[in-house]
């Protein structure tokens, strides 16, 4: 296998969305007693637990929890602010500071590259406020729902716009994957080894994207405290070092879906090989993910020059099926798919779990394989 190794952690933070990218940029500033949430009040929003010496068996501990609670609600753009942009925002934000949520600061954020300015509070509370009473649009209108709030009260309207703007700021990011590179050196001690960092910081993007993956496909928010962040970093350290690589396998397979209409892997002798099982479509997606997956952690072993582990868990591969293949012919059932079950049984210590053991196994049966090609069907 082809392999140039990479230093750089930033350069694993290419793929992922800039929104996930600022959620991470803020979730490495938690301390304790915050948590962070993704599209909840706005796109990202980070909230303070302020419940110093309340009473936890009150009955007002809730009401009081809420009433102590902070937000920095940030509006997440990554694109050109119009001026309609701009009001739409605003808009948004007057709903928020008129609810029951304590915002202590509104942060609208974007890339540098979209040359954005500062166009929030372009316009005169005045200005603003007689947009609104014009406007004639739909009552589920975002504009129409703060109309109906302050049609008849320019006074209160003239109070939250003046309470936004106070806590408003407007950032624009240089090189928001240098930054996250940056916050992630102390968490994932880069200082000791830049390549098992650059490992661990791709995990975290991983692990942070699968998740808001899954809340947004059931249609819910995303939520992380410092408690879980600390376990989550403590976590992929001690799953990623020197002497050990297993990244969550499950993460991987959501992140890398097989699509057997690919006209290039039914080119694949692995896949042939697979065919030959007669597994169905949804297993021979499920034992091509196990061979991607295998590759991935290929290049993570070569980073971090564990060459005699990837030597020994082959050999042991490959013996193993040696084995399964004289036993199997011996007993008269000699089948395809019984050379690959068979072979997946065997034992492995070489390999750090299960998925890394099948996936060796099915690696071995590409074309480019000269000394410990396997063959679930003979050629």
């Amino acid at each position: 296998m082809k392999y140039e190794q990479d230093f750089s952690g930033i350069n694993s933070l290419s793929g992922f969305s800039f929104q996930i990218k600022v959620f991470v940029y803020y979730m490495l500033e938690l301390k304790e007693g915050m948590q962070i949430e993704f599209e909840t009040i706005e796109d990202v929003n980070v909230k303070k637990i302020k419940a110093d010496n309340i009473d936890e068996n009150s009955e007002n501990f809730r009401s009081t929890l809420l009433s102590k609670n902070t937000n920095q609600a940030i509006q997440v753009k990554r694109t050109t602010i119009t001026n309609d942009v701009a009001m739409k925002i605003l808009l948004n934000w007057i709903l928020l500071e008129s609810s029951n949520n304590n915002v202590e600061k509104y942060i609208l954020l974007t890339e540098s590259v979209y040359n954005n300015k500062d166009n929030i509070f372009d316009n005169t509370v005045e200005e603003v406020y007689q947009t609104i009473k014009k406007s004639n649009k739909k009552k589920n209108a975002t504009i129409s729902k703060v109309k109906e709030l302050y049609k008849n009260n320019y006074e209160d309207f003239k109070k939250i716009y003046n309470a936004i703007n106070e806590k408003y700021k407007f950032l624009s990011l240089d090189d928001i994957d240098k930054q996250i590179d940056d916050k992630c050196a102390i968490h994932f001690k880069k200082a000791a080894n830049s390549i098992v960092y650059n490992q661990r910081l791709k995990e975290l993007l991983q692990h942070i994207t699968v998740e808001i993956m899954e809340a947004v496909n059931k249609k819910t928010s995303y939520t992380i405290d410092y408690s879980g962040f600390i376990k989550l970093t403590e976590d992929i350290s001690s799953r990623l070092t020197e002497k050990v690589t297993a990244p969550i396998y499950s993460d991987f397979k959501k992140l890398n879906q097989i699509d057997l209409s690919d006209s290039k892997i039914s080119k694949l002798r692995e896949y042939k090989q697979l065919l030959a099982c007669q597994l169905s479509d949804n297993l021979v997606k499920q034992h091509l993910t196990y061979k991607n997956y295998y590759e991935n952690i290929l290049l993570k072993y070569m980073e971090t020059t564990k060459i005699s582990k990837i030597e020994e868990i082959e050999e042991t591969t490959f013996e193993n099926f040696e084995n399964v293949v004289f036993r199997l012919k011996k007993d008269g059932c000699d089948l395809p798919y019984n050379r690959l079950e068979e072979t997946k049984k065997m034992p492995n210590s070489h390999a750090e779990n299960e998925q890394i053991r099948y996936g060796c196994g099915i690696y071995l049966t590409r074309e480019d394989i000269v000394d410990r090609q396997i063959s679930w069907e003979d050629e």
